[in-house]
């Protein structure tokens, strides 16, 4: 965690406890390491385990994000990127916090703020510097980073689905 990716558990005992309910840049891979350490298990943090876990990983959360207007097929696919961890921040997941109830409905969910104004500028800044017009060019032919273009778009029509904020001045 933290720069590397926490490997999920091959435990079938070991199910989501916590759901972080963070968007990114409210603290969710500080969350992350507490959480692994009070938890004792693995967490998925989405932005380290989205770009470490393989390129298997990242194309499985496309799936999550595609399958969003098919109840079931959601909820088994959200199950399947959510085994073998104890917990969950950042997105993706924070797009699905409702979902994830569904499927483990002893889960906390712990909600994370930040000063609006401080929280803007700096999800901005990233925003920024992830999406330059020619990065979904520069990113296909690397492994993992190929679904970065896809899943961000998905993210973003997500984001705006829930009636949250949407990244970025006009969007």
């Amino acid at each position: 965690m933290g720069g590397v990716a926490s490997i999920p558990s091959t435990d079938p005992a070991c199910t989501l406890q916590v759901i972080g309910a963070g968007f990114s840049r409210t603290g969710t891979v500080s969350m992350a390491l507490a959480l692994e350490k009070l938890l004792g298990g693995p967490v998925c943090h989405g932005g380290t385990q989205m770009h470490m876990l393989g390129d298997e990983y990242a194309r499985r959360w496309v799936e999550v994000y595609e399958a969003r207007h098919d109840r079931p097929e959601l909820l088994r696919r959200l199950r399947e990127v959510t085994r073998g961890f104890v917990g969950i921040t950042d997105m993706p997941g924070v797009h699905f916090v409702e979902e994830l109830l569904e499927l483990y409905p002893e889960a906390r969910v712990v909600g994370v703020r930040r000063d609006a104004d401080r929280w803007w500028k700096s999800a901005n800044e990233m925003h920024d510097k992830m999406t330059p017009w020619y990065m979904d060019v520069l990113l296909w032919p690397v492994p993992t980073s190929r679904w970065f273009a896809r899943w961000h778009e998905l993210a973003m029509e997500r984001t705006k689905e829930l009636g949250l904020l949407p990244f970025g001045p006009g969007q």
